[in-house]
Order: structure tokens, then C-alpha cells, then sequence
């Protein structure tokens, strides 16, 4: 029995490297214009405290501080002023401040799921328009990353993003650095999953001339034309030797040398960041760097970090704490990563977004902590930006007042996801006509005032 290539293809699919590998074209295409853009998703997990990363320093600060409590409150003195407005950062973020005054960062204030625009009142009167589980860190999780509201759905946004990029033909469509994650699962989009520093097969150098590596490539080889005449060794013989190759390009990538990547991934001062977060999004510049080898003109990214689930000494002073550090090094290694775009000249080509599972409460829960909660801020990064821009409503900070689901501060979003995400699919490449497919919830946020969220100039 011969199997043909279009069968082959659709078994293909499911090989760990399929992102490389040729796709049926469809009737729909999401995305589509030229040159190179990609969005990196940075996802926080836990459940990170915006309300101390970016924090008013007008007359408001006394509210802040009151509610907050001196536990949690961070000092007015002890902010990083966000040139231009009446907002400090949390002193741990000062790479954070440093990409702001270059005018490639933007502010995200109070967004959250939500199925239709919410007060208190609805929320109080119609339980049903509520998102599903609230409070909950694998529902908001799962609603984050893939922009439904009341129900999980199986796909990501991401990945419908991505289903449009494996539709018209390009590689490397969706890529996770840190596993499998909902937000990239797509319906026709296999993402590509990278952990371990080794990409190809382990004795099996496809560069190698010693006499014993030529003799393990040919025992190999041998073994996978083996018994061609059978279906099932065709299909074996075409995914394990276009692994091997598509595995042994991107462990070049990944990991070849004269790279401009390791150099250019440095903080304010010039010192080099390591770390989980940082080997991420460095994999990720590489994979930047590569585009051309790879064949790839647009791109979604993925990263996490995680321990943002803070019910207990979270801070240990009011600016010290397992807090801070968290902040310190997501915010060195977003430093490092826009850095590192500049060296490439791709700043104007990739934007970096933050999400997380929700913000924390407002009021802090005696242990030196908060809990969980709902709308939060979110910052995005990227040399396509308009500079500084503050986008969104901030929340009245009173406790049980007009923004607050309960009476300790879960503030009711007034940005959904669809609006923020759905800005950042739009100039990845998703056409109007396709957001509806990436959004389900579309028709509810485009249109009587409402849209995607005017970050890009």
C-alpha cells in the first residue's frame, strides 16, 4: 500500500515539530499583510499585584494608602515617577520606568474578562453576565488565554491567531517556551513546545564527519527506509527524519554560536540576566534572529513566570519582599528582551504583552498578604507603540465602592480581554473580518463606542 502526501501532511500534524511543516490551505485566512511582526505573550502566573506595579501619586495616593493599609501600601517617596503623569511604579520595576521614558511602553488599566460592560449593580443583579469562576486561578487562567467569559473554551486566542498563519503557509506559526499552554492551542495550529537546551537527536550530528557519527546516521537511516511498502513505516520515516532536520535547524538557532542575542540580553547597567523568565524570552529572540532560516514572517510567542500567588508575606517591608523580587526580575528581563530587539532592529517589529490571572485584593488579608481578585493592569512593550500612552479607566480606589465586585477591593473590569487582545491580533495581522473567528465574543466589543484598545501609532 502507498500512502499519499496528503495523507502524510495530516499525520504530520501531530509530530512534536509540526509547526514547521507544510499546511492545506483553507477558504478563511486569518492575517495577512507583509513583512515580519510578532506579539510574545508574557504570562504571570498566580495572580500578580498591579495594584502595587503601578499606583497614583496625586492626591489619590491617600486613598490608596488607606485602603491598601500600611502592610501593603507602598510610601508616595518611595515610587518611581512615570514621566509625564501622575503614576509611580513600584521601586522594583525601575527597568520598567527606563522603557517607558524611550517611549515604548504603554499602561493597560483595570482589564479583566468580561462578557458584556459591567457595573456593580449588574453584577450584584445578574449573576448570570458574571465570567465564569471568578476568583478562581484556573478559570481566569483558562478565560485569559482564550478570551471566553462564561464558559473555557478548548482553543487560545493566540492559536486562532496562529490557525490563520499556519493557513497561509508560514512556519513557525505559535511557539511556547514554557510547555503546553491553552492560549496557543489552536484549531488547526500545532504550537510548537521548546524546553531543554538540545534540540536534535543525540548522537545523530547531521554536520558530523567522524567516521563512527557517518555509521550511526546510516544504521538509522537504514532502519527508517526499512519496509516501505507499509504505511505506517512511510508515515514513521517521514515524521522521524523531518524532526531530525527540522530539530537540528532549530538547535542552530537556538543554540549556535555568533548569535547577537547573548550579548544585547543585558539590564540597565550592562550586566547579563539569567534566570527561567530570562533563557525564555532569549529562546525567543534567538528564534527572532532566525526568522529568515525559519521561513517565518509572523509569530506568536509565549512565556511564563511564576509564585504571583501572594496570600502570605508578600511583601516584608512596604518595598522589600517576595513581591519585589518577582517584579525585579520580570521587569529586568522585559528590559533585556526590548534590549535585545534593538540590537536586532526588530523593536518596531515585535511587542511584548503582559497577562496574568487576575490582580490581587486591594486590602491586604492580615498575613501580610492579598487574595484573589479580578481587573487588573497590564503593560505592553514595543517600538510600534504610541510613547507613554496611558490607556483604560483606573479604578475608584473605595472599598465596596462603585468598582468593587465585593467590599475589599476585586475591582469589575472596564477594559475586556477581547479589547486588549483583540488590538494586539489586529496588528499582528488579523483581518476585521477574522476577528469575529479569534474572538467569539467580537460583536460585543466592536462598535457603540467600544474596539480594540489604540495602543499602535
Amino acid at each position: 500500500m502507498t500512502i499519499g502526501r496528503r495523507e502524510i501532511l495530516k499525520l504530520v500534524a501531530g509530530s512534536s515539530l509540526a509547526a514547521f511543516a507544510p499546511t492545506l490551505a483553507r477558504a478563511q485566512t486569518v492575517g495577512g499583510g507583509s513583512g515580519y511582526r510578532a506579539i510574545v505573550a508574557l504570562f504571570l502566573y498566580g495572580g500578580n499585584d498591579s495594584n502595587n506595579l503601578i499606583v497614583p501619586t496625586d492626591e489619590r495616593h491617600a486613598d490608596y494608602a488607606a485602603a491598601r493599609g500600611s502592610t501593603l501600601a507602598i510610601p508616595q517617596s518611595s515610587l518611581l515617577p512615570l514621566t509625564g503623569t501622575s503614576y509611580g511604579l513600584h521601586p522594583a520595576a525601575a527597568p520598567l520606568a527606563d522603557i517607558w521614558d524611550e517611549g515604548a511602553l504603554s499602561w493597560m488599566f483595570n482589564t479583566g474578562p468580561l462578557l458584556q460592560p459591567m457595573t456593580r449593580q449588574l453584577y450584584e443583579d445578574r449573576p448570570d453576565l458574571r465570567p465564569a469562576n471568578l476568583f478562581s486561578h484556573d478559570a481566569q487562567q483558562n478565560l485569559w488565554q482564550t478570551s471566553g467569559a462564561q464558559a473555557e473554551l478548548p482553543t487560545g486566542w493566540l492559536g486562532r491567531v496562529g490557525d490563520g498563519f499556519v493557513d497561509a503557509g508560514r512556519s513557525a506559526a505559535s511557539v511556547s517556551l514554557s510547555g503546553a499552554q491553552r492560549a496557543m492551542i489552536g484549531d488547526r495550529n500545532q504550537p510548537l513546545l521548546i524546553s531543554g537546551s538540545n534540540l536534535s537527536l543525540n548522537g545523530y550530528d547531521l554536520d558530523s564527519t567522524s567516521a563512527r557519527d557517518i555509521s550511526r546516521r546510516a544504521a538509522f537511516d537504514a532502519m527508517l527506509n526499512a519496509g516501505q511498502s507499509n504505511a505506517l513505516a512511510q508515515i514513521t520515516s517521514v515524521i522521524m527524519q523531518g524532526d531530525i532536520a527540522r530539530g537540528a535547524q532549530l538547535n542552530t538557532i537556538l543554540n549556535g554560536e555568533g548569535s547577537a542575542v547573548d550579548a544585547a540580553f543585558v539590564d540597565q547597567n550592562g550586566a547579563p540576566v539569567t534566570g527561567s523568565l530570562a533563557t525564555q524570552l532569549k529562546r525567543i529572540a534567538r528564534m527572532i534572529e532566525g526568522r529568515d532560516q525559519l521561513g517565518a514572517t509572523r509569530q506568536t510567542f509565549m512565556a511564563t513566570t511564576g509564585g504571583f500567588d501572594n496570600h502570605r508575606d508578600q511583601v516584608g517591608g512596604p518595598t522589600d519582599g517576595l513581591h519585589a523580587g518577582l517584579t525585579a526580575n520580570f521587569s529586568r528581563c522585559v528590559y533585556a528582551f526590548y534590549n535585545t530587539m534593538k540590537v536586532l532592529g526588530m523593536e518596531d517589529a515585535v511587542t511584548l504583552f503582559s497577562m496574568s490571572d487576575f490582580a490581587r485584593t486591594f486590602r491586604g488579608n492580615g498575613s501580610r498578604g492579598s487574595d484573589h481578585a479580578w481587573g487588573s493592569h497590564q503593560f505592553v512593550v514595543g517600538g510600534a507603540l504610541q510613547p507613554r500612552m496611558l490607556h483604560g479607566q483606573f479604578p475608584e480606589m473605595a472599598l465596596g465602592g462603585p468598582d468593587d465586585a465585593r467590599t475589599n477591593g476585586r475591582w469589575i473590569p472596564q477594559t475586556s480581554i477581547d479589547e486588549y487582545a483583540g488590538a494586539l491580533a489586529r496588528w499582528v495581522g488579523v483581518a476585521d473580518a477574522d476577528m469575529p473567528y479569534v474572538f467569539p465574543n467580537w460583536s460585543t466589543w466592536n462598535g457603540g463606542g467600544r474596539g480594540p484598545v489604540p495602543f499602535f501609532a
